[in-house]
């Protein structure tokens, strides 16, 4: 990110009745990036979109938009537009009414209306369903008209609150990049709320993991799911399998623990934790590897296979170590990869470097 950022968050907290819901956050956002707020109910992420749409203030902190501090400015005011889960079409308004309302109320000329109008069932693809209402337009057609009408102000920023949350999911997927196809053409920064990984980490340049009013971790997507830095952001985006343990001592890169069950097991780590001090192994289940007893002898442990799943073009086992530990394993079809069956015993192991020793 270079020059001045778009979106800039200083030090904003936000309390309701004593109860923190924004802590001490700060955040850039620039210019023409599709970014999210990630997390679970109730970490932040919708009270942060609130504050920045302007529905909310501050209790401290500034808000600045393209250098000007708009803290204080009220919602009508901002160059700001949001779109809303429920979408919140007039019902008795055709698409092209819906999509012109805003642009009618600011006064605008008719015929830059219609020809603004016109731009954007192009951009979403109903060119030929303006004439039609809300209730005669499936769910996905229903969020596209949602998007067109929170475009077509040409805000500075866009705000969408969990869009994809009310379709189903192959609706949701298809959705996904045409959300990134219009922020393409539009230039416009998305600042997008969910607490789906799956959209954050598809639709996203760089996203925020929250937790409890705070930011764990802000990266790209393929940042923060393979170099998680905390157990938090591990567990939240994507699957995991996890080993609690003590630093037993210090390897090239990284650490070797001894786990509370028993197992010693080497993994990377960005910190440099003292001796004795408790950590957290992430290992991602595709990072795990099969094979017999015998064949591989470090960094694993001998367990049996509970379950085997085939899903997508992959297998997905849960394989119960013999120090009681259950881990998932994923891994693709392809020459080379062996089918176990249910029962079979079967030595796990990683790479040391797929790994990640996290300080509790």
């Amino acid at each position: 990110m270079s020059g001045a950022p778009l979106l800039r968050l200083e030090r904003i907290s936000k309390s309701y009745g004593g109860t923190p819901a924004v802590q001490d956050l700060s955040l850039d956002i620039p210019a023409n990036e599709f970014f999210a707020l990630l997390g679970p109910s109730g970490c932040g992420k919708t009270t942060l979109m609130r504050l920045i749409a302007g529905f909310e203030t501050p209790d401290t902190g500034r808000i600045l938009l393209d250098g000007i501090d708009i803290t204080h400015l009220p919602p009508h005011l901002r160059p700001v537009n949001m779109m809303f889960q429920s979408y919140a079409l007039f019902p008795h308004m055709s698409v092209e009414q819906n999509i012109a309302f805003g642009l009618k109320q600011e006064g605008c000329a008719r015929q830059e209306v219609v020809a603004r109008v016109a731009d954007m069932l192009r951009l979403v693809q109903m060119a030929d369903l303006g004439k039609r209402r809300p209730d005669q337009l499936s769910g996905g057609q229903r969020q596209r008209v949602a998007l067109a009408r929170a475009l077509i102000k040409r805000p500075k920023l866009l705000l969408l609150d969990e869009p994809l949350a009310a379709l189903d999911r192959k609706l949701r997927h298809d959705t996904q990049f045409e959300l990134m196809q219009a922020q393409r053409e539009t230039g416009t920064s998305f600042v997008v709320v969910t607490h789906d990984q799956d959209e954050a980490m598809v639709m996203a340049h760089r996203m925020a993991v929250m937790r409890s009013g705070s930011i764990d971790q802000i990266g790209s997507p393929r940042e923060v799911y393979e170099e998680p830095q905390t157990r938090h952001v591990a567990g939240f985006v994507g699957e995991t399998n996890f080993f609690d343990g003590r630093v037993m001592q210090y390897m090239p890169g990284g650490v070797e623990i001894e786990t509370t069950k028993g197992l010693r097991l080497e993994a990377a780590c960005r910190h440099h934790p003292a001796i004795g001090a408790r950590v957290t192994i992430s290992i991602r289940p595709e990072h795990l590897r099969l094979s017999a007893p015998g064949v591989f002898s470090t960094n694993g442990g001998i367990g049996e296979i509970v379950d085997h799943v085939f899903r997508e073009g992959l297998s997905s086992f849960r394989v119960r170590l013999e120090t009681g530990d259950i881990v998932h394993v994923r891994q693709g079809q392809g020459e080379g990869v062996h089918d176990w069956a249910r029962g079979a015993r079967v030595f796990v192991s990683f790479a040391p470097e797929r790994a990640r020793a996290l300080v509790v």
